[in-house]
């Protein structure tokens, strides 16, 4: 009789105990990997709805930076623009999601739209990060209600 025969159960139960760790382990990795991979898809996405945002105020220079917001508000276009800020907070919304130290960025570019902002029609924010980010910056901008006269 051998040497492994003899220990065959013992090396049998050490074998065991050492799977389990190993496999645990293993699950704890494939749950790392996994998660860093959505963080990483979450930050692409974020970065992309930017980029997109950042594209349609090269295409619409008259909404990226109104000079009279009530005029376009009643105009035609006054849907687009809103659109156009919409589309602005969906990109904060996704950064804002991500990563820190986005606030003074988006506050800087939601300063253009200030009258549209200020408004009892302007937006309220879908999340709280943005929710929030547009209570600052109204608390810090809109010293009173502004209404366009000229709005239906």
């Amino acid at each position: 009789m051998s040497w492994l025969d003899r220990h065959a159960t013992a090396i049998g139960a050490a074998s065991a105990l050492i799977t389990a760790p190993v496999a645990v382990g293993a699950l704890i990795g494939v749950s790392v990997q996994l998660s860093e991979a959505d963080r990483v898809a979450k930050e692409a996405t974020a970065r992309e709805a930017y980029r997109n945002h950042l594209a349609l105020a090269v295409a619409t220079p008259a909404f990226a930076a109104p000079t009279d917001a009530c005029a376009i508000l009643a105009s035609d276009t006054g849907a687009a623009y809103q659109a156009f800020v919409d589309h602005l907070l969906y990109a904060a919304e996704q950064m804002l999601e991500v990563e820190d130290g986005w606030d003074m960025t988006f506050g800087d570019q939601l300063a253009n739209h200030r009258i549209f902002i200020c408004s009892h029609d302007g937006p309220k924010g879908e999340t709280d990060k943005v929710a929030n980010l547009l209570n600052r910056f109204r608390s810090e901008q809109c010293n009173s209600v502004i209404q366009c006269s000229s709005r239906p």
